[in-house]
């Protein structure tokens, strides 16, 4: 670990997709196409599935944003989040300059992204739940958080 508490070193590297439909498809349309045939092309490509650690889409609706409005707070104008986790920034760049994972998924994502898609390095610090990797608890107040199921 790194001895800089503001700034530890993770063990891993979440990339954050920012991700906005294409104003011509509908939200079923956009919803649909990324959790099939989009995941789809991606599982098919050997440096994506050899290089990722894990992979989450995170998905909203027309009705999760005009709820999210309704508490008084400004709203993200996105529809979904790509989540990818890598061990290294070189595992992302073998997956973003291999040849055929850009071939395939860049053509892919013009039925029904709207570019440009922004994104955001960033590594989590898990403060209730179990960590996937050690299968630890966290603890609350000197509390272990029982597991939900």
């Amino acid at each position: 670990m790194n001895p800089n508490k503001e700034h530890p070193t993770p063990n891993a590297v979440k990339v954050m997709l920012f991700l906005k439909k294409r104003p011509d498809i509908t939200d079923e349309k956009f919803h649909q196409h990324w959790r099939e045939p989009h995941v789809k092309i991606a599982l098919e490509n050997t440096t994506f599935t050899s290089k990722v650690r894990r992979y989450n889409q995170v998905h909203t609706s027309p009705d999760l944003k005009a709820q999210a409005q309704n508490l008084g707070m400004p709203v993200v104008d996105y529809d979904g989040i790509a989540e990818v986790w890598v061990d290294t920034m070189e595992d992302w760049k073998e997956i973003v300059s291999d040849e055929n994972f850009v071939k395939f998924i860049a053509a892919d994502e013009l039925h029904f992204i709207q570019h440009p898609i922004q994104i955001m390095l960033c590594y989590d610090n898990l403060v209730i739940g179990t960590d996937k990797k050690t299968g630890q608890e966290t603890q609350l107040k000197g509390k272990t958080i029982p597991k939900s199921n």
